[in-house]
């Protein structure tokens, strides 16, 4: 059974607002801090940056996987497991849009 074109449409809709909200997060993140002038200003600053750096590798890693699923759209290839080529579930896609493995196969540990 194939994905319809109304539940495609939906999915890279909700894509793409998410890749706009990543992409804003990931610049917001990017930038250095600026608490003031004192010695606990500058520490504070350092240490939030470095936090911001590892929460920003998951956001691009998350702005990767969205990204791959906005191509599979436009490819036609949206929805498909990309391990053993069947449907991927629509409960899955729907929880997760950016999904490109089924149930089964990421259950038995394919990658």
């Amino acid at each position: 059974m194939e994905i319809d074109k109304k539940f495609i449409e939906k999915q890279k809709k909700s894509l793409l607002l998410e890749k706009e909200k990543l992409e804003k997060k990931i610049k917001k993140l990017d930038e250095f801090p600026e608490y003031g002038r004192g010695d606990d200003d500058s520490a504070r600053e350092f240490s939030d940056f470095e936090n911001n750096q590892s929460i920003e590798f998951q956001l691009k890693e998350l702005l990767k996987k969205i990204k791959t699923a906005l191509r599979a759209i436009e490819k036609g290839t949206y929805g498909k497991c990309s391990i053993c080529k069947k449907e991927i579930e629509s409960g899955r896609l729907e929880s997760m849009p950016y999904a490109n493995v089924c149930v089964s196969c990421k259950k038995n540990g394919k990658k």
